[in-house]
């Protein structure tokens, strides 16, 4: 039993039960946070991340994820090229029922923050956290950065 002084343990005492005690303990939070986004993309944005999805898997030879896809882009990301912009207003607008989670680690997002500044800086139309993420996918499925440079238009899902 411990002692009442004891500085790691509290106790609780009522009148109808014995005594317990109850350890604390100190919880160290990460110094890293994440960020949850849910966003609601077409059919056809949808298609575009299955396609950007397959193209790394493929060059990577192995399974990734959408997350995956986003980092990837954002790590080999230089600068806005000329037809950038334009062939993302291309597929604007981009919102849809089918409904994505990506979660992204303060540092990833602060990427994602980048990217959106300039996309809105370089585009006529408003671009939010939703346009940026597919605009990563385009860069991957179009392979922008795809060491295998194949044509994912003529892959049939």
């Amino acid at each position: 039993m411990r002692k009442k002084d004891d500085p790691e343990t509290a106790q609780l005492q009522d009148d109808k039960f014995r005594r317990c005690h109850i350890e604390r303990k100190e919880i160290e939070l990460s110094k890293s946070t994440y960020v949850a986004h849910e966003i609601s993309i077409s059919a056809h944005a949808f298609e575009d991340i299955v396609r950007a999805i397959a193209a790394l898997s493929l060059e990577q030879t192995r399974f990734v994820t959408f997350k995956d896809v986003i980092l990837h882009a954002l790590e080999r990301y230089p600068a806005l090229k000329e037809g950038h912009s334009a062939a993302l207003e291309t597929l604007l607008p981009v919102d849809g029922p089918v409904r994505v989670y990506v979660r992204l680690n303060s540092t990833d997002n602060a990427a994602v923050e980048r990217l959106k500044g300039e996309l809105n800086a370089a585009t006529k139309a408003h671009c939010g956290v939703r346009e940026t993420l597919i605009f990563c996918a385009m860069l991957v499925a179009e392979g922008e950065f795809s060491a295998c440079k194949m044509q994912m238009d003529k892959v049939k899902l």
